[in-house]
């Protein structure tokens, strides 16, 4: 298969034919090797986790809730969380 590839940036360039150069191939060897090292190593790469449905999301939630270890009631932990938090940056909503 022959593929043509335009608009290749001039730094680009300049780097591909002096790996080329340093490794004794030629421009076109060079690019398909580092385009096999690129796939091969795109191909051992963990695979983002998949979205989990609501129904998940809530089950690990679920499996979640109690298991908040704190000695202030619940109030005072709300109270403390709400305390901690900053003011945030000042935002002009007007138009």
């Amino acid at each position: 298969m022959n593929i043509t590839i335009k608009s290749i940036p001039e730094d680009v360039s300049v780097a591909l034919k002096r790996a080329a150069a340093n490794s004794r191939r030629s421009l076109n060897g060079e690019i398909i090797h580092r385009l096999s090292l690129s796939l091969a190593e795109n191909a051992r790469a963990p695979q983002p986790a998949i979205a989990e449905s609501p129904d998940a999301v809530a089950d690990a939630w679920e499996s979640l809730a109690g298991r908040w270890k704190s000695g202030l009631s619940v109030e005072a932990e709300i109270a403390a969380l709400y305390e901690s938090r900053s003011a945030g940056r000042d935002v002009d909503l007007s138009w």
